[in-house]
């Protein structure tokens, strides 16, 4: 019940159905999902593990605030870390491999042609985990899958700031990289992606004033965006 309601909160998170800074009472959430107040608690300590909540003992716990600082820091390791795996993986590649990762990144670009910026997170969480995954590397897939929840709901919260030509060169990149086996290639794409692209967004959004997205400011985007 506990990964249940830890993926149900995480989702809503990070779509902002639970807004940042938005107060999160064990009660209410377990009376909201259909459980025990229990499996909430682990659910929360996970969240906050991977920097979706804030919690202090006897004052609060609550939807951690959309730091950029934070979000710069968290991208800057998932790249290092998806970057470095790739000496690794390339020479490991074989047949069924090449046809997972083509599908993933075949789902990429669908995600840029519909413009869906939570497919294209999470097209990019499953590709960098299936790189940890060919490695045999756990310790990079559990940094990716703390890292990458935090990186989805920045791009969630700032879909005005994406940089769609970006995401479809890294897409297309990725896939020609992947079918020939190019370590150099793939390394160039990722570097691109991690180097360029995404701190670009993070500029933009911090130029159009996101530095910190809280409750306040979160419900005045979306009644802006609903405007």
């Amino acid at each position: 019940m506990s990964d249940e309601a830890y993926t149900r909160l995480q989702d809503a998170i990070i779509s902002g159905e639970l807004l940042p800074g938005e107060r999160l009472r064990d009660y209410e959430l377990a009376e909201r999902l259909g459980t025990s107040k229990t499996p909430i608690r682990h659910a929360l300590d996970r969240l906050a593990d991977h920097g979706l909540v804030e919690m202090q003992r006897n004052r609060y716990t609550r939807v951690a605030p959309i730091d950029l600082e934070q979000v710069r820091n968290a991208v800057d390791l998932f790249g290092d870390v998806w970057i470095g795996s790739v000496r690794h993986v390339m020479p490991r590649l074989q047949d069924d491999d090449i046809a997972a990762l083509s599908a993933l990144t075949d789902e990429m670009s669908s995600s840029v042609t519909s413009r869906d910026v939570a497919a294209f997170g999470l097209g990019m969480r499953g590709i960098a985990t299936e790189f940890a995954r060919i490695e045999g590397n756990v310790t990079r897939a559990t940094i990716i899958e703390r890292l990458g929840p935090q990186i989805r709901r920045f791009s969630q919260h700032a879909r005005d700031a994406f940089d769609w030509d970006g995401a479809a060169a890294f897409a297309s990149e990725m896939r020609e990289a992947v079918r020939q086996r190019d370590a150099a290639k793939t390394r160039a794409a990722l570097v691109a992606l991690f180097d360029d692209v995404l701190p670009a967004i993070i500029d933009r959004a911090e130029a159009e004033g996101l530095a910190v997205i809280d409750e306040e400011r979160a419900g005045a985007v979306a009644s802006s965006t609903a405007d």
